[in-house]
Formats: C-alpha cells, structure tokens, sequence
C-alpha cells in the first residue's frame, strides 16, 4: 500500500473513538489489513439487511443512506457522522449508495473489536466518563431521521434546548419581581423550567471553571447573581422559546414538563428519606434527566409522520437517554445527573452497593408516570430492582400515595411560586 494512502487511513482511523489510543504501529498494522476501493456514484455499497462482517469507512466523497421507510440522508467524509464506520449495526439498517465519486475503506469488525485502546474523547467529565461519537449513537439508537438532524447541529455547535413558552414567560416574569429575594426563592422559580435551570447551570460553571461543583440549582444562582440570572433567563427566554405550530409537539412540550416536575418533586422527597442522599442534587437529577426530550421537540415539526401522537413519543423516548447523555457529559454536568439521564429507561439497572441517585430516578419515575399512557412502558415495581435497593420492595399504599403526592403538590405549587 502506497505511503500517502497509508497516512490517509491511519488518519481516518484516529478519527474512530475505539481506536484513538492506538500508537502509530499499531494504526499501522490495522490499516495493512483493510481494503481500499472505490466507486462511482449511483454503486450501492452496502445494502439494506446486509450481514456483511466488514465495517465500511468513508474516506473520500459523499454517501447516500437510504433507510427501511425509504427516507434519504447524506453523509460527506467531513462530516462527524463519518467519523466512525458507516451503517455499523448488523443487519445494516440502511442502503448505502456512493452519490458522487468515493473512496473507502472495509475493516473486519473483529479487527476493531480485538483492538486494545481505551477511548479517549474530547469531552470527559470527572475523571473518566467519555462522550462516545455521534455516529455511535446513530446507528445504535436513532432509528428516525429526526436524529440525523438533531447531530447536524450537534456537530456544529448550534444545538438549543428549548423552553415550555408559556411557562418560559412565567418564570423570566416571576425572576423580574424578585431580584431582591434570597437565592433560595430565586432558584425555586427558576426550577419551574428545566430548560432554564440548565443553561443557569452551565453559565454558572462558566463564570468560575476552577470553583467546586455545582450541584445544586441555588448554587448556580449564588455565583451569578440576582440580575445575571435574571437576565440570562429572559435571553434565552426570547431567543430559545419552543416555537411550533403543531398542536401534538405543543403538548408533548407540556406534557414533559408536567412529568419533569413531577420526577424532580419526588426524587426531592425520596433522598429526604435517607441520609446518604442531597435532596437538591436529587432533584436536580429529576430536572435534568430527560433534558433531550425538548431538543428533539425542536425537530419534530420538520418530519410529517410524527404529526401522530405515538408516533412521535416512540422516537422521543428511544432517544432521549442517549442524547441525553451526549449533551449532559459535553456540558460538563457532574457524573451522578449524567449517569441518571442515560439510563433513565432502565427498568432493569442492577448495580452493587447501597442506593444511588440513578436508583432515585427510576422510582421518581415510575411513580410519576402512574396514570400516565407512557406506563405502559414500565414494569411492575416488583420487577425494578431499584425499589428493594431502596428499601420499597413491597411499598404500603399509603407510601406510594404520599410519593405520588409529592409530585401532584409540585404542579400545584407553580401558580403560588410564579405569581409571587
């Protein structure tokens, strides 16, 4: 193999999160073994079902992938969904054509597994907890062509998470009449609205990288102020806002905030139950925790068929743990809310030791969805090992009835608390 297509490969391979702490020896022992082709436009390189145990790289040029329903998506090797092989799951879940001119490359995956490098992302937060890359994340979980767009702007540094506008306005109100109250009363307001409470968050980590963790919403008020708060509230407010004219995203946005109330209410009420837990940390996990949910809110209305009300809560919900996840970590939000937000559909989650706050979470949830359509989705609480882990294994009704309480009192306590 030539020595200038040599360095391309070994650069493309840098580029993949599973071999980037590869040596120069190593990338160059793995791309002696991979296969260089070519291909004119309109050739299908790979097709929709195939088995084929070889990972496609896209060096050179622009793909086209084709999905099950007919939808069309396009990828040029500049792109970060190129980052990583193209199509990666088995069967392939698309047709990949070449749509103009293309070089790539086909590596065994077992080439790729057998490969000892332990990933090393450009995004870690407290100590080791890597952002795996976007492509990843496409293949394995988006299975809408929503996602597609959602990681354009992700990877051009545009994402927004937008507010519920209604309760949006509320809150920026509320925060303009209390510029003289304690922060404890400010970051109650500001809780109202999850959106707001994290970009507060993340301006408040900002102002002050070097000071010690914020893990608490009346933390991140302290640091910036009364009348920095309040003004980055009414910016984002202005400029972030859901805008949709479809009536099914409208209430889906509403509906998220309703539930993310709920769970941030109970979470609270359940870590005052133990002292091993924060109940602000606690609740902030609850806020926090399905935050990539009005993201993909923010794309719903590009796509016809998720005018349906199932429909659009099937994508929403098979994707917002891991989109979640991707923008907590890159955020730099503390471990404990990012490992919560990405397994927030893990009715299963089994780990050993005490009670986390993961283990909060999914209890919050369950509790908040009951009565909801979405509990189809859950298991009996018999089923979910976080009950034991908490001591709830065989909950009496009434403990259930306070806990579910909690939440409903959380909804009612809006009107007073943004009135104020």
């Amino acid at each position: 193999m030539p020595p200038m297509e040599l360095n391309l490969i070994n650069a493309k391979l840098q580029r993949f999160e599973r071999l980037a702490g590869l040596d120069e020896t190593q990338l160059s022992d793995l791309a002696a073994q991979a296969e260089v082709q070519s291909a004119r436009p309109g050739t299908c390189l790979l097709d929709l079902g195939c088995t084929e145990s070889r990972q496609l790289f896209l060096l050179e040029g622009e793909l086209e992938l084709v999905a099950g329903d007919g939808a069309a998506h396009f990828v040029r090797h500049t792109d970060g969904a190129a980052a990583g092989p193209v199509s990666r799951l088995r069967p392939s879940r698309y047709r990949v054509n070449a749509s103009s001119t293309v070089r790539y490359m086909l590596i065994e995956e077992s080439l790729l597994d057998n490969c000892d490098s332990t990933p090393t992302s450009c995004v870690v937060v407290e100590e080791t907890f890597p952002l795996d890359e976007p492509n990843e994340l496409l293949d394995d979980s988006a299975t809408h062509p929503l996602m597609f767009d959602v990681f354009d702007d992700l990877n051009r540094g545009r994402i927004v998470v937008p507010s519920e506008p209604e309760i949006a306005i509320r809150v920026g109100r509320s925060l303009g009449r209390q510029l003289d109250a304690n922060p404890g009363r400010l970051s109650e307001t500001l809780a109202v609205c999850p959106a707001l409470t994290l970009k507060v968050l993340r301006a408040a980590k900002s102002v002050a990288r070097e000071g010690s963790a914020l893990r608490s919403t009346r933390a991140a008020v302290e640091r910036l102020g009364p009348e920095k708060t309040f003004a980055l509230a009414v910016n984002c407010i202005l400029r972030e806002s859901l805008r949709s004219d479809s009536p099914v995203v409208r209430g889906r946005m509403r509906a998220w905030w309703e539930r993310t109330v709920r769970v941030a209410a109970i979470s609270a009420y359940l870590a005052r139950t133990s002292e091993r837990f924060d109940p602000e940390k606690a609740r902030l996990v609850g806020l926090l925790h399905s935050i990539g949910e009005p993201v993909m809110l923010g794309y719903a209305e590009r796509h016809p068929d998720l005018a349906d009300d199932d429909a659009l809560d099937n994508v929403i919900y098979g994707n917002r743990g891991e989109l979640g996840r991707i923008l907590l970590t890159m955020w730099d939000l503390p471990r404990d809310i990012i490992h919560a937000a990405t397994l927030c559909n893990h009715w299963q989650y089994e780990h050993p030791g005490e009670a986390d706050y993961t283990d909060l979470l999914l209890v919050a949830q369950w509790h908040a969805m009951i009565g909801d359509a979405r509990s189809r989705r859950s298991p009996s609480n018999e089923e979910i090992p976080a009950f034991a882990r908490l001591g709830l294994g065989e909950p009496e009704p009434e403990v259930s009835i306070r806990i579910v309480d909690a939440g409903a009192k959380a909804l009612e306590l809006v009107d007073s608390l943004l009135l104020a």
